[in-house]
């Protein structure tokens, strides 16, 4: 087996090891947050129908027989019912993930797009005011939280102005301020480390040398600079999808955006317990399986990394 076959089964084992620990911290953690039971009776109920309710949702046995049920469910491919809803708690999870995958993708190209497009920019014309004014915007958008950006937006377009909805998954039109809030910090991350990286890749002496043989900046640029300042970046983008689908649980909530986010805020809320754990589940397997992908791709343009 090659160095690049080894690197894949290490990167392998580790994403199954992140999934294994994320979920069994979950699935602790709410066993200790509370007992739903006591949600779903009344304050009348008696005793006897606190017990027996227990029973039936299989929450009267030990937190470790709970726990090696549930993996053994899991591995079945049995996710669990919901508590409140009497439904796969997979399936639920299923239904609200196309909003999120859209909402996550609309952001994630926007950050991509304009935070490249900043970056690149002031990096290019360094110590200009555009320079200046860039940077001055990048503080602004990694300083500003997604709830509170997403407050502002709705009190200004949606309330004052009228142009756009505040909440609710329609038209495009109601895209729009929950993919800007979204993406803010990312496209200010991007930006950020699209100017470094290619400030420190035009420092180069590769890049004095192509020049002194008399080539086009806009050749440098494209096929010397951004193509060496682009390995630090693949990465951050990788990490930022998968930011961006847990990033989502805040903006979903601020638009009443019918995603997995929203509907796990809610199954916490009432401790619906196996709700709550297939949508961390699904959040982490798509987190992890990003990340996977995003080291492979970085073995693979950088040799020296995975031995290819």
């Amino acid at each position: 087996m090659g160095s690049f076959g080894q690197f894949l089964i290490t990167r392998a084992f580790r994403a199954v090891l992140t999934i294994w620990i994320v979920v069994s911290a979950v699935f602790i953690i709410l066993r200790f947050s509370g007992d739903p039971v006591v949600l779903l009776l009344s304050e009348n109920a008696t005793p006897d129908q606190i017990e027996a309710l227990r029973v039936r949702l299989g929450l009267d046995a030990p937190v470790a027989v709970q726990y090696l049920r549930y993996w053994v469910n899991l591995l079945q491919g049995d996710f669990g019912d919901s508590i409140r809803q009497r439904q796969p708690a997979m399936g639920l999870v299923l239904e609200r993930m196309p909003a999120t995958l859209q909402l996550s993708a609309v952001a994630f190209g926007l950050a991509a797009v304009v935070g490249l497009m900043i970056g690149i920019s002031a990096a290019l014309l360094r110590g200009t005011v555009w320079d200046r004014l860039a940077m001055a915007l990048i503080s602004i958008l990694q300083s500003g939280p997604a709830f509170f950006v997403g407050i502002v937006l709705i009190l200004i377009f949606s309330v004052r102005l009228g142009w756009l909805p505040s909440s609710g998954r329609g038209d495009a039109k109601s895209l729009i301020l929950p993919a800007i809030t979204l993406s803010g910090f990312t496209m200010a991350s991007l930006a950020r480390l699209s100017r470094s990286a290619l400030l420190d890749v035009l420092r180069l002496d590769y890049i004095r040398t192509a020049r002194s043989k008399g080539l086009r900046e806009r050749v440098i640029l494209l096929r010397h600079a951004l193509r060496n300042a682009a390995l630090p970046l693949i990465t951050v983008m990788g990490l930022e999808i998968g930011g961006l689908v847990t990033g989502a649980v805040i903006t979903e909530t601020v638009f009443a955006w019918p995603g997995v986010g929203r509907l796990a805020i809610g199954a916490v809320s009432t401790r619906d317990y196996p709700v709550v754990q297939a949508a961390v589940l699904f959040i982490a397997v798509v987190f992890v399986v990003v990340n996977f992908l995003v080291d492979c791709s970085y073995a693979l343009i950088d040799p020296r990394i995975g031995g290819v």
